[in-house]
């Protein structure tokens, strides 16, 4: 599964960037791709009475992100990006995890000698396992807002915090932090990580 998410990743950015052209220093950065992993944390809204992404701490989800992301191959300032988040330590209980393919659109809002903010708004799927006889398992369509700040450590290395809330409005059956049963789940959560510019 996640070797099929990085070929499709892949094949899906990698075209976007082969358009653009690198722009000259005085212009900005010109296009790049970064490959990168980030550990996370996040607040499955199941088994959670809140939902910010650190109200629920003892029963917070871990896991890893792998991802991709182009830059600046669109007015030097609106990228791609496709991940793929696997939130399957700790949690409310034993055999509860949440994993998600996502991707879309990211754009450049600031950049400060080493340092930059991004948004993002992403769609795709996730996925929901639960213990036997609990209410809600299954696959559903999610997308997710969200915001990352990087600190470019080397020309190819970069140091990058994320913030991501993401949206499931067809889960059913519970309620959760943000509603009283009548649908959607709404996992979010933070993550750190590392990426490295593999096209420049």
């Amino acid at each position: 599964m996640f070797t099929r998410f990085c070929v499709v990743g892949l094949l899906v950015l990698a075209p976007l960037t082969m358009i653009a052209q690198s722009s000259p220093a005085a212009e900005g950065p010109g296009a790049t791709a970064w490959v990168g992993i980030e550990m996370s944390t996040f607040n499955p809204d199941y088994g959670c009475l809140q939902n910010s992404p650190v109200s629920c701490w003892g029963n917070q989800l871990f896991g890893i992100t792998p991802y991709v992301t182009t830059k600046h191959f669109l007015f030097n300032r609106v990228g791609a990006e496709g991940e793929a988040r696997f939130l399957h330590w700790r949690g409310p209980a034993k055999g509860l995890t949440e994993s998600s393919y996502l991707a879309g659109p990211q754009i450049g809002i600031l950049r400060h000698k080493q340092f930059g903010l991004s948004g993002k708004a992403l769609i795709g799927k996730a996925r929901l396992t639960l213990p036997a006889g609990w209410v809600g398992a299954g696959t559903y369509f999610a997308f997710a807002p969200g915001v990352d700040l990087d600190y470019r450590l080397t020309k190819r290395l970069c140091l990058r915090g994320d913030y991501e809330y993401q949206v499931w409005p067809a889960f059913k059956g519970i309620a959760t932090a943000t509603t009283t049963g009548k649908g959607g789940l709404t996992p979010n959560g933070l993550s750190i990580g590392v990426s490295y510019a593999f096209l420049r």
